[in-house]
């Protein structure tokens, strides 16, 4: 393995050395999100394009019995100085995740955009507390064997200018790179906006999962993405909630993982309807 894989890798095996595991026998139906930036309501608000889309997204995942697990960057606290400044926008979406919290079924993973929901003062009434990583596991029933295990992360953690350096990428975001989106300036050390960087990253996690012979899930770069079917090790990515009018997410549920879409869509009589696309799988876990 190379150092600079070895040193990446030490800092995914930090962010996993004191997650939470959770069992599919407690919760046999997972759909997990990231990257969804909510935001103030304001010009530079990416969510609200998709607004509609993912609150329809979460009242069928309710309604369906799922469990909501967000692997970070769910508020966009880079932009904006205030969680409940978005809290107030956002209210009808926050009192849904309300819904998925008080019957237990919300997960919340921090991101480097998130960050300070790692912070111990930090409180939110429709919120659980946040941590950085997440396990999931498979008991044999499900998965043929006895120790399964998806590693869920946000990704940033190989990623030194927005992990190590965060502060400094904060105050570019903030400061250099927010004014100039009005001039339509793409900010070219994000993740999510340089193709060459997110291949990097999703290599390094790759790497990652194929030293350890596991399984690993992120968000970051905004890239939906699906193991292959084959292989004992595999990275997926859930993609983000900011796509152009599309959201996209990974159901977990009955053994099987797959890759889903929501967009909106227009029946026979032409009337608009939000709709459930299956972009990859259904795979065996």
């Amino acid at each position: 393995m190379k150092l600079t894989d070895s040193f990446y890798g030490r800092q995914i095996d930090k962010a996993l050395r004191s997650a939470p595991v959770i069992s599919t026998e407690d919760f046999p139906k997972l759909v997990l999100f990231s990257d969804c930036h909510r935001g103030c309501g304001t010009w530079n608000d990416s969510f609200l394009n998709n607004k509609t889309i993912y609150e329809a997204a979460l009242g069928y995942y309710y309604e369906h019995g799922f469990t909501y697990v967000e692997l970070g960057d769910g508020d966009e606290l880079w932009e904006n100085r205030k969680f409940s400044d978005i809290e107030e926008i956002h209210t009808d979406i926050f009192r849904l995740l309300d819904r998925f919290r008080k019957a237990g079924r919300l997960f919340m993973l921090w991101g480097n955009h998130d960050r300070i929901k790692s912070r111990t003062g930090f409180k939110s009434s429709s919120l659980p507390p946040c941590s950085q990583a997440l396990i999931i596991r498979f008991p044999a029933s499900a998965s043929g064997t006895d120790d399964t295990r998806y590693n869920l992360i946000h990704g940033h953690q190989v990623d030194i200018l927005n992990n190590q350096l965060w502060k400094a990428a904060r105050w570019l975001v903030r400061y250099i790179w927010k004014p100039l989106e009005l001039a339509g300036i793409k900010d070219p050390t994000s993740a999510a906006r340089n193709y060459s960087k997110s291949r990097v990253l999703e290599e390094r996690m790759s790497s990652w999962a194929e030293a350890n012979n596991t399984h690993i899930v992120a968000g970051h770069t905004h890239r939906p993405a699906l193991s292959p079917a084959t292989g004992k090790w595999s990275y997926s990515n859930t993609g983000s909630c900011v796509h152009p009018d599309t959201i996209t997410c990974i159901e977990i549920h009955d053994g099987k993982i797959t890759l889903i879409k929501w967009a909106e869509c227009a029946d026979s009589n032409q009337y608009i309807h939000v709709c459930r696309y299956i972009i990859s799988g259904p795979r065996d876990l």
